[in-house]
Formats: structure tokens, sequence, C-alpha cells
């Protein structure tokens, strides 16, 4: 973002501009307003000068504690340039592709995360096969219920196609890199 600062006054002055993003659709907590990056630039009495503030992926992320990484959400961020967080001049929005955000799997995770992973649901509907399990995990009426128990806990249960074991081993076989796909852009 490039804007023009003047000095407006009779006497050589500094101003600091201050850029500020703001995430109102976050689905996590996010402050109202966060400090992403600064600019100074000096100036004689009615002198202009343009001022280049540069925002990187990272101004736009929060810290996802389960994928363990920064991430960014998809939609409009605004950007807010100012000489202070209560002396805002500039606003403009922003619009992010954003990341998804896929969290590991692990041996707590649901049965429902472990069949909505690309690889990893594969495998877990062929062990499941046409059994009493699959037909209770994807019953219309309660198989929402089913899925939302841990993996490792459903093979507890006698009979269930895949063994405490299995899970484990499935939790190595199939972990990703760092939880996340896709990708980051900005447009103004």
């Amino acid at each position: 973002m490039t804007l023009t600062v003047t000095n407006t006054g009779n006497r050589a002055g500094k101003e600091t501009l201050q850029v500020y993003v703001s995430d109102p659709t976050a689905t996590v907590y996010r402050p109202e307003q966060e400090l992403r990056g600064f600019a100074q630039v000096s100036l004689e009495p009615g002198q202009s000068a343009p001022v280049t503030l540069t925002l990187g992926q990272r101004a736009f992320a929060f810290w996802h504690d389960t994928a363990g990484r920064w991430a960014v959400e998809g939609g409009a961020f605004g950007v807010r340039v100012g000489a202070s967080s209560r002396d805002i001049r500039l606003e403009a929005t922003v619009e992010l592709t954003g990341q998804e955000v896929v969290p590991p799997l692990t041996v707590e995770s649901t049965a429902d995360a472990w069949l909505a992973d690309p690889v990893a649901g594969p495998w877990l509907r062929e062990s499941l096969g046409e059994g009493e399990f699959a037909a209770m995990l994807f019953d219309p009426k309660n198989g929402r219920m089913m899925r939302a128990i841990p993996l490792q806990r459903l093979s507890r249960f006698p009979g269930f196609p895949v063994s405490e074991q299995q899970v484990e081993e499935a939790v190595g076989r199939f972990a990703r890199d760092g939880g996340m796909t896709g990708r980051t852009e900005a447009s103004a």
C-alpha cells in the first residue's frame, strides 16, 4: 500500500504511520485491531512524500494451537493506517483466499475427522466394510453421534473392525506436514 504524507505545519517534523489489521469474521478470538507494521517519514514544511507499507502473509495470521503454526483464514480484512490506534486516517479492505487448516490426526481425533481426511478417510471406509459399525456410523439419524467418538475409543468396542494398534499405526502413516493445505493470496 502506498500513500502520500504531507507536512501541513510550518516546521519540519516526523510522522510515524502505524498499520493495523482487523479480522471481523475470525473464527478464533482476535483483538479488534492488531498493529502489523509501521514506517516513519521526515518532512519539511509543505513537503509531501510517498510512503509504501508492505504487509506479508504473517500480518493477517494467527497462531493455530492445534496445527502448531501460523494460519490465515480467508475473508475480508480491514487495513487501517494512522498516527495511532485511535487516530486512524485511512482504511481499506483486503480480500484473502486463506488457508484451510486441518489439524493432524491423532488417536483422539473423532471418527468424523478421520473420515473427512482425504487420505485416511478411504482407508477407514475400506476397513469398516459394510458391517454393523459402518451402518451405525453412517446412519442418518444417529451416525453423527457415533462419528463424534474418538477413533481409538471406537476401536475398543467389541467387534470393531479396526484395532487400537491399527489406529496408532495409522496416525504415523497418515501424518500430515504441519496440518495445512491451501495458499494465501491477497487482492485489494
